[in-house]
């Protein structure tokens, strides 16, 4: 028998995933911000700032999202009120992160050595070398965070990360804006700025987290620092077993969409544009999506560790639905007022702009098609993290991703009279096909559950 209502698992399911959501959309306007911040300094400062921000973001999505497996184990643990297990999980968690910040400074350190290899003048690449050392700054502060807000997520404190967030954010834009531009006396460091502004804001904020959570006591039960100089082997093997599967599929997808884009590179710059602003865009909408299935992670965890796994149907369909909700209204807005939102980018009644609006209104039909499958699909990739299995997903997002999705856009693209158009249609149908396995997967594990 269900052991509580619909009514309280959408009260359980807002509780997470309304601070979630806020917290990312939040950090996804920064980027905006940053980006047009950049965009003034000129071509050379904004082809900078895209060669190093490829190069983070597949760092980011692969070592980030190992440090994800912090909420799934704290979640389970929070479930079973084994608080002895958060304190010894949050020690490992920390190990993790200094193995992690360790490893991502090496990688970046050498990354302007492959810069020489890029067709970029030599003035970009300087630029670039600058912005890349600047963000080595951010590293060990950043890994802090996302350990500290994956364990509020782990405990049901969601809005405490939204707390954060509406912190960061208000340092963090006009320090860039100092930086980049140098203001009150302070020289203009350009492109550098972003890494600069990032890095002290994100210490500024890790310093006061780490002291609120040292006198919270709201905290204090779970002995987040009191175990830091305890070993446990098997804790720090099991948080890389759940998360390195989860940072991998996430560099699977990143990369994906980085090869459609070289592809559709080849049909002009006006294609080019309109991909990268239809991508933009959904990237930014998709950050919905994301915090459904991080909350559906979190409430699967709280499920199995009090033993409730009969709840667990539940839980999985209350995120679906409501995820289903927002996702209906974006499509809509993809569907039927593309211009509307191209508006924000571009002039749409400037007959210069005519060819791009055009193409890339064709695109936000792709798109839509392409958020109805990812809705499943990522939400239940987060059922499936909440169960703790997340090599599945790694593998399914191989197949739907790189085999499915990669060929069908590279056959609809160049071999066909499709196009850009063609390229869009393929990634949908492997995103489609990850749904259905998914979905597969999840109705399999939930019903060996309830037996």
């Amino acid at each position: 028998m269900i052991t509580h209502s619909l009514k309280q698992e959408v009260k359980n399911n807002f509780s997470i995933s309304l601070p979630l959501i806020a917290s990312q959309l939040i950090y996804a306007s920064s980027g905006f911000v940053g980006t047009a911040l950049v965009a003034r300094l000129g071509d050379e400062a904004l082809a900078a700032s895209v060669l190093v921000s490829t190069i983070w973001m597949s760092l980011s999505v692969l070592f980030f999202g190992i440090l994800n497996a912090v909420s799934v184990l704290v979640s389970h643990a929070y479930g079973a009120k084994d608080y002895k297990a958060i304190s010894r999980i949050m020690s490992q968690s920390f190990i993790l992160g200094v193995i992690v910040c360790m490893i991502m400074v090496v990688i970046l350190s050498t990354m302007p050595l492959f810069l020489q290899l890029t067709n970029q003048s030599a003035s970009v690449k300087i630029l670039a070398t600058a912005y890349m050392h600047a963000l080595l700054l951010t590293i060990p502060s950043l890994v802090w965070l996302i350990i500290l807000e994956q364990f509020l997520a782990g405990i049901n404190r969601a809005r405490l990360v939204l707390r954060i967030s509406l912190l960061v954010v208000p340092i963090e834009i006009p320090i860039i804006y100092i930086l980049i531009f140098g203001k009150f006396g302070l020289p203009a460091f350009g492109v550098a700025g972003i890494g600069y502004g990032f890095a002290i804001t994100y210490t500024v904020v890790a310093i006061g987290m780490t002291i609120h959570f040292l006198r919270a006591k709201s905290i204090k039960p779970y002995g987040v620092f009191s175990s830091l100089k305890s070993f446990h082997p098997l804790i720090l093997f099991e948080l890389i077993r759940v998360g390195f599967p989860m940072g991998c599929m996430h560099v699977i997808e990143v990369s994906s969409f980085t090869v459609a884009t070289f592809w559709i590179a080849e049909f002009g710059t006006t294609v080019l544009a309109a991909h990268q602003i239809t991508l933009q865009y959904l990237s930014f909408m998709i950050t919905f999506v994301f915090a459904m299935a991080q909350t559906v992670t979190v409430r699967i965890g709280h499920e199995i560790g009090s033993h409730h796994h009969e709840n667990i149907p539940l839980v999985i369909m209350v995120g679906m639905m409501l995820d289903s909700i927002v996702v209906i209204f974006i499509v809509g807005a993809f569907i039927f007022l593309p211009k509307y939102i191209l508006n924000l980018d571009i002039n749409t009644q400037d007959i210069k702009n005519a060819e791009l609006v055009a193409i890339a209104s064709k695109l936000f039909l792709f798109a839509a098609i392409l958020l109805i499958f990812d809705n499943f699909r990522i939400v239940g990739f987060g059922a499936l993290r909440g169960l703790k299995d997340t090599t599945f997903p790694m593998i399914a997002s191989f197949i739907s991703f790189w085999l499915i999705g990669l060929s069908s856009a590279y056959y609809f693209g160049f071999k066909t009279n499709m196009a850009e158009s063609g390229i869009w249609l393929g990634l949908a149908l492997g995103i489609a096909s990850g749904a259905v396995i998914v979905s597969i997967r999840t109705f399999h594990l939930v019903n060996r559950l309830a037996r």
